[in-house]
């Protein structure tokens, strides 16, 4: 079983709960979304060069663990992200991928892999995975593919290391973002950024200070502060 990957590379995972782990990013190809683009305003994807289904290389699963091990002599976060990883016939490469992991790390730190996800492709028949989902707001214009039985099925895991992300473009955004909070019940690990050069990150905090919103903390992408707009770091 093979998939198209665009890279494989060690850094320090950048946004949400796990930010500043170490941690081997697999990029997969592909993702059918195209957030941020209305009419007036460009695409603010900052994986835009992993969009198309065929950019990057085909490897098996055990191709793909072989070089996530060459990084570190132990353990470490490994995160499936694109792209998006759960679409089409790579959900089931990845379900196959993430219990092979697992039963190899089951006895140690890091035996679940992180998947990050953008809320239309269904993740509740998969195991073997933490979840960061992301809710897509009227400023990505794609809010109408959220796939809202995600957003309940990852309030009722109550598992600690999932996490539900909300990329704010303007005040409208973040205002919706609260009506959603409130209608799914969501409380734990909200994680709010604001999108690069559209908001800025100051304003952000200072709506998420005033609204003092239950299990919500702020994110900035770590690896754009460290390295900017390089890739593979």
């Amino acid at each position: 079983m093979k998939v198209i990957v665009n890279e494989i590379f060690y850094s320090l995972s950048g946004e949400g709960v796990s930010h500043g782990v170490p941690t081997v990013f697999v990029r997969l190809a592909g993702c059918s979304l195209r957030c941020g683009m209305d009419g007036t305003r460009k695409l603010w994807c900052d994986t835009g060069y992993a969009l198309s289904e065929k950019a990057g290389s085909e490897m098996s699963m055990e191709e793909i663990l072989a070089k996530v091990e060459s990084f570190s002599k132990t353990p470490t976060q490994i995160l499936l992200t694109g792209g998006e990883p759960l679409e089409g016939e790579k959900k089931f490469f990845c379900a196959e991928f993430t219990k092979m992991v697992y039963l190899k790390r089951h006895n140690s730190n890091f035996a679940f892999t992180r998947v990050e996800t953008n809320g239309k492709e269904d993740i509740q028949d998969l195991k073997h995975m933490v979840f960061s989902i992301d809710y897509k707001l009227p400023g990505s214009g794609m809010e109408s593919l959220m796939n809202a039985d995600n957003f309940h099925f990852i309030k009722t895991r109550n598992n600690p290391l999932d996490e539900v992300k909300f990329v704010v473009r303007d005040r409208a955004d973040f205002d919706r973002s609260l009506e959603v909070i409130e209608e799914f019940g969501l409380n734990q690990n909200l994680i709010f950024s604001s999108v690069y050069h559209d908001l800025k990150p100051s304003l952000l905090a200072d709506w998420l200070k005033e609204k003092n919103i239950p299990g919500a903390r702020f994110s900035i992408q770590l690896h754009k502060y460290l390295w900017g707009e390089e890739r593979g770091v």
